[in-house]
């Protein structure tokens, strides 16, 4: 493989990759709508809906006996919702989508298996999370949106990101190593490190707390049928004030380490631009839990403070795909193997 090739082969990775990691993003926005919306049930079967390849617009197009059918899935009172339905159609139209982007992404990055078969092998790895994903996908609709299932299919999304962004990274890492500059030369402080961990550990912390609460949100949107959303706050477990608490934590060690990345070499590289946005995805999390705490909980908020919470954790995770691939002498190519 020439130079050129090589390059080519980079920019393929790059923009395939980008645009994989796009679309998880956009799929957990559409997740996190269904569960807002409580369209979760909207197909009660899998893969097909409502035993059909495309889902029904009206109730007269679903066979006579179908409350009998799925009256194992509330549908033995509760009302054919179209719009419903199609939104979680749409979710798995989403997920399929994306299972065939990743393969065309593994098929790109298949090119690495000899320079650097963990490249090849991370991205296949995504494609196992995407399908195992899906597979969670049918579980939470054959045990009625079961919370502890629900929270599964959430956490698979974490592997599904974090390979992509791993494999993108390391891929494109001479591209990203030009944008390092010199600090690609020397070996980064410990503080960072240090600090950067510390920072994704507390952002765990905080995932965990935020999803013990949406399976607590979950069991009073089915149980408490009878009150409004903005009657929620005053039924949610103690464990939410944590979780709001918490977020100042959190803010503070983002903003401690883009202060520590603005007064080091690494704050003109994609670390500080990094930092930037990690700063600004924290309080606008923030803004979107305050809006879930005084609003009662408005159901466009939900969705769009999930997709930030992941958003966070994407970066973070970028940082630390960056540094680990970008320090490691021994994972930058030998370019004379192109030649």
């Amino acid at each position: 493989m020439s130079v050129g090739q090589h390059h080519h082969s980079d920019r393929q990775a790059l923009v395939m990759g980008l645009v994989a990691i796009i679309a998880v993003y956009f799929l957990i926005l559409v997740g996190g709508t269904v569960r807002a919306t409580g369209a979760g049930m909207g197909c009660p079967d899998w893969p097909l809906c409502f035993g059909q390849i495309i889902p029904p617009t009206s109730e007269s197009q679903l066979p006579p006996n179908w409350r009998e059918i799925y009256a194992d899935r509330g549908y033995d009172t509760a009302p054919f919702e179209p719009i419903k339905t199609w939104i979680e159609y749409i979710n798995r139209l989403v997920g399929v989508t994306i299972g065939l982007m990743i393969i065309g992404f593994v098929a790109v990055l298949s090119r690495y298996r000899r320079s650097d078969p963990p490249v090849f092998w991370v991205a296949v790895l995504a494609l196992i999370a995407v399908a195992f994903n899906g597979w969670l996908g049918s579980k939470v609709v054959s045990s009625n949106l079961k919370p502890v299932m629900i929270s599964l299919h959430m956490a698979g999304a974490f592997a599904v990101q974090m390979a992509l962004i791993y494999a993108t990274t390391r891929a494109c890492r001479d591209r990203l190593a030009l944008r390092m500059g010199q600090t690609s030369s020397v070996t980064l402080p410990s503080w960072f490190r240090h600090l950067l961990l510390l920072t994704m550990t507390a952002l765990v912390i905080q995932i965990v707390l935020g999803l013990q609460i949406r399976e607590s949100v979950d069991l009073i949107s089915r149980s408490a049928t009878e009150l409004e959303r903005k009657e929620w706050i005053e039924l949610v477990p103690q464990i939410f004030y944590v979780h709001r608490s918490f977020s100042w934590i959190i803010l503070l060690l983002a903003g401690f380490l883009a202060f520590r990345v603005l007064r080091s070499p690494l704050w003109p590289t994609p670390i500080g631009r990094a930092s930037i946005a990690l700063v600004a995805l924290v309080v606008f999390a923030m803004l979107l839990g305050g809006a879930l705490n005084h609003l009662g909980f408005p159901a466009v908020v939900q969705p769009l403070h999930l997709l930030t919470a992941h958003l966070i954790y994407g970066v973070l995770w970028f940082q630390w795909c960056l540094l680990s691939v970008n320090q490691n002498p021994s994972l930058h190519l030998n370019r004379n193997a192109y030649v």
